[in-house]
C-alpha cells in the first residue's frame, strides 16, 4: 500500500455542475484547510443566474437564485491488489487489475454487499484505462468509485489524475454537486483510485434508475488535459438502503443569535453514512453562511463528529455528515443513547482559510436512538 495518499480537495474537479447550456452554473471553488495534513476540504456553491468567484458573494441571494454550499472531506483509501490478473492477454498485459471497493475508499466498517452494484467495467481511450468498480444509490445521493491507469502500465507521476465527470439519470443531466477523494493505490503510482458522491436533486432514488457516467478529460501534473471519452452506463436501485435507514427525530431548536433559528431535524443511520439534517430559518445572508458541527458521544463511549456537508442557502436546508476518519468512527450500533453538542462558525467574509473557531450553540442534549 502506498504510504502517501493524495487528497481530493485541491486536485479533483467535478464537471457535473458546469455546462453553458445548463439551467444552473457552478461557482468557482475556494479551497479551505479543514484537517491538518490529512484531510483537505473545498467549499462549492451553485447559483442559477451568476457565477461569482468572491466568497463573500456566495452568501448573497439574488432573486430566486438557487445556491448550495458544499465542501469536500476526503477520506483515506485502501486497495486490494490482485496480482497476475490483466484486462486481456495482449494489448493490456501491462496493466495489473485492481479491485477497489467503495467501502475501502470511504473507510467504512461494512462492505455494503447488500446495497452496492459491482460494475467492474473498463473504458479505454487516449492511452488511459478507466475501470468503474462499484456504485451505491442512496437517498439524494449516488456514490461511485473507479480506477485510472495508463494503458502501457507506466507511472502517472506524483499527482493523481484530475478528472471531469458528467452524470445523467434516466437521460437527465445532474447539477446537484459532488464531493469525493482521490489517491494512488500503489507505491509505483501506476493506478489512481477516485470516489465521488454525487448529490441528487428531485429524483426518486428508491427505485431502479438508469445512469450514465461520462468522463471527458484527464490531467496529470501540470500537463495539458487529455480530452477523450470514457463512458459508462449502468442501473442502480437505492430502495434497500433507503428502507434500511434508521431515522431518529430530533426536532430541537437553537437560537445562536437574534433573528436566526437552527432546527436539528433528524439523525439518520445506515451502512453508507450517518448524518444529521437541519434547517436554518429567519436568517440573514450573513447568518445563512454559518457552518455547523456536532460533537457526539454515544452510550458505549464512542466519540464522533458531524460536520456540514451540504447547505442550501435558498431553502435553509442542509445536513451534517459523520466525519468517520476522525475520533472513534461511527455511533455504535448497540448504543442506546447519544449525547450531542451543537457548534457553529461563520465563513470568512473574504477568500481565505477557514477558521476552526467554532462556538457552542445552546446546551448539550441526549437523544435516545433505541
Amino acid at each position: 500500500m502506498n504510504a502517501e495518499f493524495y487528497q481530493l480537495a485541491n486536485q479533483l474537479t467535478a464537471d457535473s455542475q458546469s455546462d453553458s447550456a445548463a439551467p444552473s452554473k457552478r461557482l468557482s471553488g475556494k479551497e479551505i484547510s479543514r484537517y491538518s495534513d490529512t484531510v483537505l476540504a473545498r467549499i462549492h456553491a451553485s447559483e442559477k443566474q451568476n457565477t461569482i468567484a468572491d466568497r463573500q458573494k456566495h452568501c448573497k441571494t439574488k432573486g430566486r437564485a438557487h445556491r448550495m454550499l458544499k465542501y469536500t472531506a476526503a477520506a483515506a483509501c485502501t486497495a486490494l491488489l490482485l496480482c497476475a490478473t490483466v484486462f486481456s492477454e495482449d494489448a493490456h498485459a501491462a496493466i495489473e487489475h485492481i479491485s477497489w471497493s467503495i467501502s475501502s475508499a470511504l473507510s467504512l466498517p461494512d462492505d455494503l454487499a447488500n446495497y452496492r452494484e459491482v460494475i467492474n467495467t473498463s473504458a479505454i481511450d487516449k492511452g488511459y484505462v478507466i475501470t468503474l468498480q462499484e456504485v451505491v444509490a442512496a437517498d439524494e445521493k449516488l456514490v461511485v468509485n473507479y480506477t485510472i491507469q495508463r494503458e502501457d502500465g507506466q507511472s502517472m507521476g506524483e499527482i493523481p489524475a484530475v478528472t471531469y465527470d458528467r452524470l445523467y439519470i434516466n437521460g437527465i443531466r445532474q447539477f446537484g454537486g459532488a464531493s469525493g477523494s482521490s489517491g494512488f493505490l500503489d507505491d509505483a503510482h501506476t493506478a489512481v483510485g477516485i470516489s465521488w458522491a454525487f448529490d441528487i436533486e428531485n429524483m426518486d432514488m428508491a427505485k431502479e434508475n438508469t445512469y450514465r457516467l461520462h468522463v471527458n478529460a484527464l490531467q496529470e501534473d501540470t500537463k495539458d488535459a487529455v480530452k477523450g471519452s470514457w463512458d459508462f452506463s449502468f442501473c442502480a436501485d437505492g430502495s434497500e438502503l433507503i428502507a434500511d435507514t434508521v431515522r431518529i427525530p430530533i426536532k430541537k431548536e437553537f437560537t445562536p443569535e437574534e433573528g436566526i433559528t437552527i432546527t436539528l431535524e433528524e439523525l439518520t443511520l445506515n451502512e453508507l453514512e450517518q448524518r444529521v439534517s437541519y434547517r436554518v430559518s429567519n436568517s440573514t445572508d450573513k447568518n445563512a453562511c454559518q457552518l455547523l458541527r456536532i460533537d457526539a458521544t454515544d452510550s458505549t463511549g464512542k466519540q464522533v463528529q458531524f460536520e456540514t456537508k451540504v447547505f442550501d442557502g435558498a431553502t435553509g436546508d442542509g445536513y451534517m455528515q459523520n466525519a468517520e476518519i476522525l475520533l472513534d468512527g461511527r455511533i455504535d450500533p448497540t448504543a442506546k443513547t447519544v449525547a450531542m453538542t451543537l457548534y457553529a462558525t461563520s465563513l470568512p467574509e473574504e477568500s481565505g482559510q477557514m477558521s476552526n473557531d467554532y462556538t457552542q450553540v445552546g446546551e448539550p442534549f441526549e437523544l435516545r436512538i433505541q
